[in-house]
Parts: structure tokens; sequence; C-alpha cells
């Protein structure tokens, strides 16, 4: 059944007075539920509804004294153009906010009509379009970088979040009909023979900027929840020495390309292409990432790095401790 016009904007006068309550007054859940007569646990919903809809905006700064200074050693060591650093948090989705907020940041400062953007896979890449409530219009053309999966998520899917940055900016959305990963090298060939599929990832190699996500080698990652590999495929894969992936190619510590029978069936932009685009954005809001971030910088692929303050502060520790050791 759908809501009624009045309905609706009742319920959305409730969630903004909920949400003033609880952010501007001070007022508990508790305190909320009893002042609108509702109950506690709707109450805990509609301030978590106000802000997923962008009437609440939290923004926490970390100090610019401990930013500088760990964005500067990053950018020096890595020779990257910039570091964008989110505050720390332990609510993992609110620390996938933090850091998407400054990618959008960037984005809003650096993209010019006219461009091309690929744009990568995974939530940490679609937060970034949800960070963005308004931009100024430009013509620019968001194109899906690696394919999708029927089980993904929207809010993972490649193309559904170059069609969310083209709807950000008033651009055109650009959708790789093809799977992320097919079932054999000889599959993936054909997909790729095909003009469609061909064309997409041409234009995609002919962005000026490019935004994608650092995934790492575990068994809950994205690609082993989406059904592309399994447990036991991630396993082999860190045995070969894999810490993570960008646009499904995996990569060790050292920056390395691994297990080359995986990047067989992944249908993406190559890392070589990724070498090739001017402005590369990596993204990885998520604790535990330092490993799998060290390598895709150590790559030579980015050269832009998104990330949290725990994160850039592991990743210039283990850098510094050698390959043998890890980050207590």
């Amino acid at each position: 059944m759908i809501d009624s016009p009045h309905e609706t904007e009742a319920q959305l006068d409730l969630m903004t007075r909920a949400a003033v309550l609880y952010h501007l007054e001070g007022a508990t859940q508790a305190q909320v539920a009893l002042r609108l007569g509702i109950s506690r646990v709707k109450a805990g919903r509609l301030i978590r509804q106000a802000r997923e809809q962008g009437i609440v905006e939290i923004t926490v700064h970390a100090p610019p004294a401990i930013t500088e200074r760990l964005e500067t050693a990053l950018a020096r060591r890595f020779n990257l153009r910039h570091v964008l650093l989110g505050a720390d948090h332990s609510d993992e989705a609110i620390q996938r906010e933090f850091v998407a907020r400054r990618v959008a940041e960037y984005l809003l400062r650096s993209l010019r009509s006219g461009m091309v953007v690929a744009v990568g896979m995974g939530r940490n890449v679609g937060g970034v379009a949800a960070a963005i409530r308004q931009a100024p219009a430009r013509e620019c053309t968001f194109v899906a970088a690696i394919g999708g999966s029927p089980t993904a998520a929207p809010s993972v899917d490649a193309a559904e979040t170059a069609r969310k940055l083209a709807d950000r900016f008033g651009g055109a959305g650009v959708c790789l009909f093809a799977p992320a990963y097919a079932e054999s090298a000889a599959v993936r060939q054909a997909l790729l023979g095909h003009d469609d599929v061909r064309r997409t990832l041409e234009l995609a190699a002919s962005a000026g900027v490019a935004v994608v996500g650092i995934g790492d080698a575990e068994d809950d990652s994205a690609v082993v929840r989406m059904g592309c590999f399994s447990a036991a495929d991630m396993a082999r894969m860190r045995a070969a020495g894999a810490v993570g992936d960008i646009l499904g190619s995996f990569h060790d510590l050292a920056g390395r390309p691994v297990a080359a029978g995986m990047r067989d069936r992944v249908i993406s932009l190559a890392a070589d292409d990724l070498r090739r685009i001017p402005c590369v954005v990596g993204v990885a809001s998520d604790p535990g990432k330092a490993r799998a971030i060290l390598g895709a910088l150590r790559s030579g692929i980015l050269n832009v790095l998104a990330t949290s303050v725990a994160n850039a502060r592991d990743v210039l520790r283990l850098d510094e401790i050698g390959e043998g050791e890890t980050v207590e």
C-alpha cells in the first residue's frame, strides 16, 4: 500500500521532530519517545532514518594536527597526489560515511564537464554517491569499470553507483552488461569479445578519474559474499600471498599481482588500464585494511587514497616494520 502525500508529510514531520529532540536538544531515545507519544523502538528508527535520508548530517572532523601529519607522510612515502582521511568511529557504517564524505568533497572540487569517470564496486564506492546530496550540474559520464552480480546489493553494484553519481551531477551513467566474474577464462574471453562489453571497457579506460574500492582477501570479503569466489578460493589466494584487490585484480603486500587464475575470470579494467588513468582514487574505510591498502599503494595504481585515521597509522607502521611483521 502506497502512503498518501498527507501520510508521508506527517511521517517526515515526525522524523524531523525526533531528530531535533535527539541531536539538538540532547534528549535520549526514551525521552524522544515520551515527548512524541511513540514507542522507543519507533523513536530509534525515526532518528536513524533521519540520518539516512539526509535530514540530519553528522560531521566529525579529525584534528588537523593529526590528519595533516598523516596525510603528508603517506603522500610523500607513496608518491600520492592527495590523501583524504576520515575521523575514526567504532560503527563501520558511520566510519564509511566519514570517509565517503571526504571523497565526495574531492569529486565536487575536481570534476569538470566532459570528464569520463570510471566507477568500481563495493560499499565504500557506493557510499561516495550517497554522500553527495547536492552537486552543481556537470555533464560527466560515469561508467562501471567492473561487471555486476545478481546477488550484489544495489549499494555495492558498480553500475548502480555510476547511475547514482550521474543523477547527482546531471551526467550520464553507463552500465557494463557482464558479470564481475565469469565461470572460466574461455567464457570471459567470449564476453570480452562482445561489442557492448568491449566498448564499455574502452570507455572506462579513457577515464580521467577512477574511483575504486580496495578489497581484502578474507573469507568474508565482498567477492565471497557476492558468490563470485568460495572461501576455499580465497584461502588458496591467501596462500599465494594475496592481501587485497582492486577491481577484482588481487595483489600481495609488495603490490605484485597474484592469483593469475582468478584474474583470468574477472571482467573489469586491468591494473595496467588503471595505471594509465591520470587520477585513481582508492577508498577503504573498514578497520583492519592496512595490509590490503599497503599492497595497493605499493602497486603504483593509486594517485589518491581515502581511508580512516586508524588505517593510515597502521599502513605507515606496517610499511616501516617490513613485510615479515604484522601490525598489532
